[in-house]
């Protein structure tokens, strides 16, 4: 199994959609100045949502949804957000168990430091990006370890292990080696009320510069078949994104693991003003997944906004 297999198992916006829902604004970060703005009204996608409760959601004060919300369309302008959403708590992720005797098995890359295990995303960055040395691991975990090897300071690599500039530590570090520094990142033990809070709070999408899609035949091959796009298309669905609720969509909760439904996908991405980019997966039925993480919580955003987006991607 590769890394690529662990993270799946664990036509142009229209001119009139853009024109109607934002206006568009460039500003200095790379991405959008009324992103923020547009984040606070964009609900599109938020009117048919429905709040549900699991072991793995963690309630908040007022979390019901409104029964109903004032119409919102491109031709109105009228972007009402829903009420208040279920946050959905991540667990802190378990330790993996060692495989039976005899059995096959690969390991996505880790690291276990400050009683958070960060997982890697196979995204390598330039060294002016590092910052403070925190810690080194030491290597020598394999798929035949046993639970009582994954302590602190664990890992299956060995290296120096450095906070990134920009980022928080407890989200994300780098694992330097011999062959460069690669992002950690850690989506566990948090809690993640609306797209805000990971895809701007942790990930900084609004510092975007340039964003591509590549259709997922072509992701599932490994070929580097990208289509840019004009980052001022994409203003409407970067807001409606942030603006989005999250839903749990794993293995074990009330909607189901996300990949047992077949829907179909596609790839977005956004390189942002540091070099780094941020991978989305896109599903049919209106979720967007962070795909730098094997966690399977998604925004869910369905509504003409998204579907232009993944119809392009699909195309």
């Amino acid at each position: 199994m590769t890394n690529k297999d662990i993270f799946k198992a664990a036509g142009n916006i229209s001119g009139e959609l853009i024109d109607e829902a934002a206006a568009p604004r460039k500003s200095r970060r790379g991405l959008i100045a009324g992103a923020a703005a547009l984040a606070a009204c964009a609900a599109l996608a938020l009117i048919a949502w429905q709040p549900w409760t699991s072991g793995a959601v963690a309630e908040t004060p007022g979390s019901a949804a409104a029964e109903s919300a004032p119409a919102a369309t491109p031709a109105n302008g009228v972007f009402v957000p829903a009420e208040p959403w279920e946050a959905v708590y991540i667990p802190p992720e378990p330790m993996p168990e060692a495989p039976a005797e005899g059995m096959a098995a690969d390991m996505i890359g880790f690291f276990i430091l400050n009683g958070r295990m960060y997982t890697q995303t196979a995204q390598y960055i330039d060294p002016s990006l590092l910052g403070e040395r925190v810690g080194s691991v030491t290597g020598g975990i394999d798929e035949w370890s046993g639970a009582e090897e994954y302590v602190e300071g664990a890992s299956s690599v060995a290296g120096e292990v450095y906070a990134v500039r920009g980022y928080d530590e407890g989200f994300r570090l780098a694992l330097a080696t011999g062959t460069g520094a690669e992002l950690y990142d850690c989506l566990s033990g948090i809690t993640l009320s609306s797209g805000a809070d990971l895809f701007e709070s942790r990930l900084h999408i609004e510092t975007a510069v340039a964003a591509w899609c590549v259709a997922d035949a072509d992701w599932e091959l490994g070929e580097d078949a990208r289509r840019y796009i004009e980052l001022e298309s994409l203003e409407p669905f970067v807001a409606t994104l942030l603006a989005s609720p999250m839903q749990d969509w794993g293995r074990g909760g009330e909607n189901g693991d996300i990949y047992d439904y077949d829907f179909a996908e596609a790839h977005l991405y956004f390189e942002l003003a540091d070099g780094t980019v941020v991978p989305l997966r896109l599903f049919e039925n209106g979720c967007v997944k962070y795909d730098g993480s094997a966690a399977r919580v998604c925004a869910y955003m369905p509504g003409a906004i998204f579907d232009e987006v993944f119809a392009l991607c699909r195309a």
